[in-house]
């Protein structure tokens, strides 16, 4: 099946707006709604089947106009189905225009066991634009005894603007061939968050120091400059709501860092930390 979903969105007064859908089976979308009020586009991004099957192509395509601001979600894990001798793919193209702001927060992959899937994702950044980029990845169908059981799984990641480069990232996995549960890969976690951001450079490096101060002992992860405009932050966990935590934490930040705006989506960065701190002493040695 070919799936096919185009969306542009524009600044309209004080609210972004719809301004072009197209999209075919079995892909669709949610309208725009407004949970904070004017301002910000909340669109949730859909697959009306099962997951992704065996000979699917999926093409997405996302255009925010100049300042505009979006936060784009999934309502589930996409579930890539066995497909024992095929393979499905995905192209996600992602243009944010000046001074726009993109949130993407997807649910993690979940590649069911035989599965192959190829995801190829393309963002261009415009002069001022920002993007907080999230992108999880699951071992499988855990609940089956599925774990690193698929067949592999390849995401190609490209972010640029008009300067250059930005992000240039390739990764094949092939558990069978590599295991992927030894040291040096996954280190016995299950979960792989990766997100990406780019936000004004004079907060790059508040930034960077924001999240160095997050303590969190539940997962084992790390945090980077980019060469320009971004930072990179790449975590392994045992679960998805660990993950999720981490990254709505770092949101907050990003959020107050960028724009300057509280919204109730990222949570309490005092609150976070209080709690973070109190489990510390708790657990600290007598």
């Amino acid at each position: 099946m070919h799936g096919l979903l185009e969306i542009t969105l524009k600044k309209e007064g004080e609210k972004t707006a719809l301004e072009a859908l197209r999209h075919a089976a079995p892909l669709r979308v949610i309208r725009p709604f407004y949970p904070e009020g004017e301002g910000p586009a909340h669109l949730y991004l859909l697959n009306t089947t099962a997951g992704i099957l065996e000979g699917d192509r999926i093409e997405i395509s996302l255009r925010l106009e100049k300042g505009a601001h979006a936060v784009v979600m999934t309502p589930a894990a996409t579930r890539i189905h066995p497909m024992p001798s095929g393979e499905a793919r995905q192209r996600t193209a992602l243009s944010v225009g000046p001074g726009a702001v993109l949130e993407y927060l997807a649910e993690p992959v979940l590649p069911y066991a035989d599965a192959a899937f190829r995801q190829q994702t393309e963002i261009l950044l415009e002069e001022g634009a920002i993007l907080f980029y999230v992108d999880l990845l699951g071992p499988g169908r855990l609940g089956r005894g599925e774990s690193f059981a698929y067949r592999f799984y390849e995401n190609h990641l490209s972010v640029a603007d008009r300067e250059g480069r930005l992000v240039q990232e390739r990764f094949r996995l092939r558990p069978s061939a590599h295991p992927l549960d030894e040291r040096g890969v996954m280190e016995g976690f299950s979960h792989l968050g990766t997100l990406y951001l780019f936000c004004p450079e004079s907060a790059r490096q508040a930034l960077l120091s924001d999240f160095r101060s997050i303590g969190r002992a539940d997962l084992f992860w790390g945090v980077t400059l980019l060469s320009r405009r971004g930072l990179a932050v790449r975590a392994l966990a045992h679960d998805t709501p660990t993950l999720h935590g981490f990254f709505l934490t770092c949101g907050a930040y990003f959020e107050r860092r960028s724009w300057g705006d509280r919204s109730p989506r990222f949570g309490d960065i005092e609150g976070d930390q209080a709690r973070i701190a109190a489990e510390r002493q708790d657990h600290s040695p007598l």
